[in-house]
């Protein structure tokens, strides 16, 4: 992996030799691959300054070099500037080195036209005949890198056919696995290369991924420690420690996780919104708004990330309602549907009338949400969140309705996920009875969210208990053995 070049002693003294140098007011001689490398190293971390630095510097010892060349046409292409990027590229003087075949080949997947980049690498495979193990490989990452795990699962199977004891076929295998959505496959894969390398912490990485995506978190926490304990800087465990916990619902280690692994990835778009989701979550409105301030400007610098800027302005308009500012809330939630998609639109629609419920806008909010419903795809689930959204902001005998609503919707056995969130209702509005009602049957409706909604309450017992430690609250003894039943 790039990350693992990196991070080696190699790389890491290269960069204190460019840097050290840099900080002293001049650009130290290096090879053009070097300072390209540096330039890569600067650009996968969004140091766009320091990279184009550094390939300026390439482009100025080594006029004629390729490398460089090749990292302006990626940048480009990495802004969507595709025109400008194949102008790069065709200006090349050495258009048979693979590297140029490679970026021919990406520019075609960029432009949507992964059939033909498959076709013109084919076309190319007799020019590389002398490494021809090293090419096949390269093609098969490319498609890999750009999410087209189709084409990338055809050119493995040309590289199996070959070299079948390409050393890395099985770790290849399994992330396309995992490209797939088989991550089951991708963990039997992952374990039997662990097996054999103890030590592999992209392995570990990936085992954990894979859990993560299987909803096995405390698996995902143990097997990113296991990167850990190979490597404590590793930024790839950090991340998918810090998701395992972000999906477990455990904000406050996702946080923790998130801030370390920014340290390394300081502009990672996707993290920096995940964190401002789990402060979201814990209600430090105030530490989200400039987490997303930063995100938006990665975000504008990528075509392609629109619908991240929407969901970017959605938070910020949430997060702005919670700080009662809700003028700014509500041009906020404007843009995002401007830049949103138009399917998703109900979902801006339902933070619309959101903010308008915390401000007592109860008319405003019910046009809003109903809108919303009118939209949505999935009217049970919508009238669902609407209901949350009721209750949270105070109005609970709506939210009970509402609730009542959804089990109809949903039927008897299907809609039994309400319970409790009734429940919780009920506790808001100091309705013991109804309280016990619905806690006593909670655990056998919904465990996972019994245990969201009241672990707080009642720390370090299980979800099947938590009843009779309310009745006791209430009532001053636990009740009997007959009470208990469901």
């Amino acid at each position: 992996m790039i990350n693992s070049y990196y991070e080696s002693r190699h790389f890491q003294r290269l960069l204190h030799r460019y840097e050290k140098a840099v900080s002293e007011g001049h650009v130290p001689y290096l090879e053009a691959d070097e300072l390209t490398d540096i330039a890569e190293y600067y650009m996968t971390g969004k140091q766009d300054a320091k990279a184009n630095q550094a390939i300026q510097a390439a482009i100025d010892m080594h006029p004629d070099s390729v490398d460089p060349q090749i990292f302006l046409a990626r940048q480009k292409m990495f802004y969507g500037k595709l025109d400008e990027a194949r102008s790069i590229i065709d200006a090349i003087t050495e258009q048979q080195d693979c590297e140029v075949i490679y970026i021919r080949a990406e520019l075609l997947i960029k432009e949507g036209r992964p059939s033909d980049a498959s076709d013109f690498l084919l076309e190319q495979m007799e020019l590389m005949q002398d490494s021809l193990d090293n090419y096949l490989y390269d093609c098969a990452s490319i498609f890999m890198d750009y999410d087209q795990w189709t084409w990338a699962e055809e050119w493995l199977e040309r590289l199996r056919e070959s070299f079948p004891n390409h050393p890395q076929l099985p770790i290849m295998e399994a992330e396309i696995e995992m490209g797939l959505d088989n991550y089951e496959d991708a963990q039997t894969l992952l374990q039997k290369i662990l097996d054999k390398e103890p030590y592999n912490s992209n392995a570990w990485n990936l085992l954990a991924e894979t859990y993560v995506a299987l909803e096995m978190f405390p698996q995902a926490v143990e097997a990113a420690d296991y990167s850990l304990a190979i490597n404590p800087d590793d930024s790839n465990a950090l991340l998918m420690k810090g998701n395992a916990y972000f999906h477990d619902d455990q904000m406050g280690a996702a946080i923790e996780h998130y801030k370390r692994y920014l340290e390394a990835q300081p502009d990672d778009l996707n993290v920096l919104v995940s964190l401002a989701i789990c402060y979201s979550s814990e209600e430090r409105y105030k530490e989200i708004l400039p987490l997303l301030e930063k995100a938006e400007q990665n975000a504008l610098k990528q075509p392609e990330k629109e619908s991240d800027l929407a969901q970017i302005f959605q938070l910020r308009a949430y997060a702005l309602s919670r700080l009662d500012r809700i003028p700014e809330a509500l041009a906020s939630i404007v843009k995002a549907k401007e830049l949103g998609d138009e399917c998703q639109t109900w979902k801006f629609d339902m933070t619309e009338a959101d903010i308008y419920l915390q401000c007592k806008q109860t008319d405003l909010a019910e046009k809003s949400f109903a809108t919303a419903l009118a939209k949505s795809p999935e009217q049970g689930e919508t009238l669902f969140n609407i209901a949350l959204s009721y209750n949270n902001a105070g109005y609970t005998d709506c939210a009970i309705d509402l609730l009542d609503d959804v089990w109809t919707i949903f039927g008897t056995h299907e809609g039994k996920f309400v319970v409790p969130y009734l429940a919780s209702c009920y506790l808001r509005k100091n309705d013991s009875k109804n309280f016990l009602k619905y806690l006593k049957l909670a655990p056998y409706c919904d465990r996972e969210a019994t245990f969201h909604l009241f672990r707080d309450l009642y720390p370090g017992i299980a979800p099947e208990e938590y009843y009779a430690y309310a009745y006791k609250e209430i009532y001053g003894d636990f009740p009997k053995s007959s009470e208990m039943s469901v």
